[in-house]
């Protein structure tokens, strides 16, 4: 199956009229889902209502329900070696404490069901982006949204390079000083403290590949004049 990207301007998307086909794979009588179209964890909103294909409906209503939850997981896991040194746990308590919560984070990728490709978001320029859409669906949101385009291009960053070259550079700084104070320090640190060290390298490295503006894919809009 062909498939193209949407991309909305910002402007019309207040008054679009989306058909009646999954923008999953274009069967008809498709659920609807509201969509949150924010990359932020905690907020569900603002939402962009989609029709998608039963099965992709069920990963995304569990997707919403569940993802928020993932912070606070990883706020206990982060926390949880601080807070059995502050009430004076055993070593083994601490152990245990941090094994469990270190488990929970593991495995919750298996939590999650697998969602759709097709998860809306709003670019750096306000408009809004659905991924990988059938190109027959995306033919009828051409046709009956004027100012919509289906696009074979690839998406922009989220943010300038600038940002990224910034963020980088600090990241990998913070990861050189943090160890240099960790393995200079003369006494024992938390485990979490050492996590940091390649959390922030790994980060920095990932930052530094966005740099760079995406490859292109293709030659261009393709959505009608």
């Amino acid at each position: 199956m062909r498939r193209i990207d949407l991309v909305v301007p910002a402007d019309l998307v207040a008054g679009l009229r989306i058909p009646a086909r999954a923008v999953t794979n274009g069967v008809a009588d498709p659920e609807w889902v509201d969509v949150p179209v924010t990359k932020w964890r905690l907020w569900r909103r603002p939402s962009q209502r989609l029709p998608l294909d039963p099965r992709a409906a069920r990963s995304v209503r569990r997707w919403v329900r569940l993802e928020p939850w993932f912070l606070l997981v990883f706020v206990v896991w982060l926390a949880a070696p601080s807070v059995a040194d502050l009430a004076g746990l055993p070593s083994a308590g601490r152990r245990a404490i941090t094994m469990t919560t270190s488990i929970a984070l593991l495995l919750w990728p298996l939590v999650q069901s697998p969602v759709p490709q097709q998860l809306p978001f709003r670019t750096r320029f306000g408009d809004l982006r659905i991924p990988r859409v059938p190109i027959e669906v995306a033919a009828e949101w051409t046709e009956q949204n004027p100012g919509v385009i289906a696009t074979d291009q690839p998406a922009p960053r989220a943010h300038s390079p600038r940002f990224y070259a910034g963020w980088s550079r600090g990241l990998l700084l913070a990861a050189i000083g943090l160890f240099a104070v960790l393995a200079n320090n003369n006494r024992e640190d938390n485990v979490v403290l050492w996590l940091l060290v390649p959390a922030s390298f790994v980060a920095s490295m990932a930052l530094a590949m966005k740099i760079e503006p995406p490859a292109t894919l293709g030659s261009g809009p393709l959505g009608p004049s």
